[in-house]
């Protein structure tokens, strides 16, 4: 087939690259820079990621799309030090539990918590799975009121930016209720991965013969993996942004084409297949008019984010005052600081800063109680001036930084709220009456880079040789 696909971000390039090597004749349309989000910039010698930091080393999809662009040789797994985490609360940094029995043995929680932890195995399953149970909800019926509260809602910020009692388990976390479906259990799902990871030696080996996940990703960036998929595109790449999309008469599409800047562009260009991969809002207004449905993509929500780079030099020479033998921490939300937290980049993979010097990377934002999705609008001073203050107040840091750089990112991290899939299924259902149109992103098939190349690739593997 003939196959357009709108979109250039990370579920774009993944379906256009592995369609193409299927031997469909494939063009993508992208407004911006490929990989969108996933880009990766270097300035004054250090390395940063605009976007998405890493992706996990336990996702097969990812894996055969890195080894498919000739990368494997070039993938870096994040240091030993990236399996100590922190979770900052109650005042005070806490090591973040990498078992269930470290967790029963951490402060963080408090021995009522501890013993009302040791029931969710025997916490028997809803009987009829509820959709829109919140990812809150979910955690204190399995795990207990405190559990839910301090860790699970913690995690969540790292993932989605957003409150815990907000977001749907079933779209947002969808392994982890499917966890409680399939072995009525948390702590036996948990098991039940353990043991295939040690099956499939899947991920790294740690003391004790224990397989764990660990964040990867490239000597230039994860801006390496979107370069790669426009390299092997080519001239098939094409810059310019869709403003309508309408059915050709006798079959197949036509998109109406604005350039963006660049080599000129068609004015429109026509295909048996469309695959709409781009934001909500905007697949919400080309799908609109042609699939009734998907005008509600429009009202999906989103946390604002603003990622700060702060670099530090000779900083063996001058003391930050940090453990920095971490990959960083997350901030609990009721905290003084409305920081969501932080990454040492220079801890988790070479080559981020310049010899001796450090590079720290702070999230700020997000939506929901106890956020701050104001702060996108500030001006830079005032976000550089909140991110060194939360880190002085959080860490101890000693000193301000050498180098800072920030990228504001407005419509930020889709929130898969109460509705959410019911909203998808229904759009899927729409998309269904019309041949050769289809539906990508991370807002309707899954926040995070693996999840939408694992989407991507199924939509792929379906379409009609």
């Amino acid at each position: 087939m003939r196959i357009l696909v709108v979109g250039g971000g990370i579920s774009g390039l993944t379906a256009a690259h592995l369609a193409s090597r299927a031997g469909h004749d494939v063009h993508c349309l992208t407004a911006g820079p490929p990989g969108g989000l996933v880009r990766t910039e270097r300035h004054e010698g250090f390395l940063c990621e605009v976007g998405p930091q890493a992706v996990l080393d336990n996702a097969p999809d990812t894996l055969a799309l890195i080894a498919s662009l000739g990368l494997t040789e070039r993938a870096v797994r994040g240091s030993a030090a990236a399996a100590r985490r922190f979770i900052y609360m109650r005042g005070r940094l806490h090591p973040l539990p990498a078992s269930p029995p470290a967790l029963l043995r951490s402060d963080l929680l408090s021995w009522s918590a501890k013993l009302r932890l040791l029931r969710e195995p025997f916490v028997r399953p809803l009987a009829t799975p509820d959709d829109d149970e919140s990812v809150a909800a979910f955690g204190a019926r399995r795990l207990g009121e405190e559990v839910s509260r301090t860790l699970l809602a913690t995690f969540v910020i790292g993932l989605f930016a957003g409150a815990a009692d907000e977001l749907a388990v079933a779209a947002a976390l969808p392994r982890l209720a499917a966890m409680e479906r399939t072995h009525g259990s948390l702590f036996r799902g948990l098991m039940a991965l353990r043991k295939a990871a040690k099956a499939g030696h899947a991920g790294q080996t740690g003391k004790g013969g224990r397989t764990r996940t660990s964040p990867l990703s490239f000597p230039e960036g994860l801006g390496e993996l979107p370069a790669a998929l426009a390299r092997e595109l080519g001239p098939r790449l094409h810059q310019g942004r869709a403003t309508a999309i309408e059915p050709r008469a006798g079959g197949g599409w036509r998109v109406a084409v604005a350039p963006t800047g660049g080599a000129a562009v068609d004015a429109q260009m026509e295909a048996e297949a469309v695959i709409v991969a781009t934001e909500a809002a905007t697949a919400a207004a080309l799908l609109g008019p042609v699939v009734p449905e998907a005008t509600a993509l429009g009202a999906i929500a989103t946390a604002p984010a603003v990622v700060c780079s702060l670099g530090f030099s000779d900083a063996s020479g001058r003391a930050l005052n940090m453990d920095l033998d971490a990959y960083g921490f997350l901030v609990a939300r009721g905290e003084p600081q409305k920081m969501l937290g932080c990454q040492y980049e220079s801890s988790t993979f070479p080559g981020r800063a310049p010899e001796g010097s450090v590079l720290l990377r702070c999230i700020l934002g997000g939506t929901g109680p106890g956020f701050d999705p104001s702060v996108v609008d500030r001006p830079e001073d005032q976000l550089v001036s909140q991110a060194v203050g939360d880190l002085k107040a959080i860490t101890g840091l000693a000193r301000q930084p050498d180098f800072v750089h920030v990228w504001r990112h407005p419509a930020g991290i889709p929130q898969p709220r109460a509705g959410h899939l019911r909203l998808i299924a229904t759009v899927d259902g729409g998309l269904r009456r019309h041949q050769g149109l289809f539906l990508l992103g991370h807002a309707v098939r899954g926040v995070g880079v693996n999840e939408c190349i694992r989407a991507a690739t199924s939509l792929v593997r379906g379409l009609p040789a």
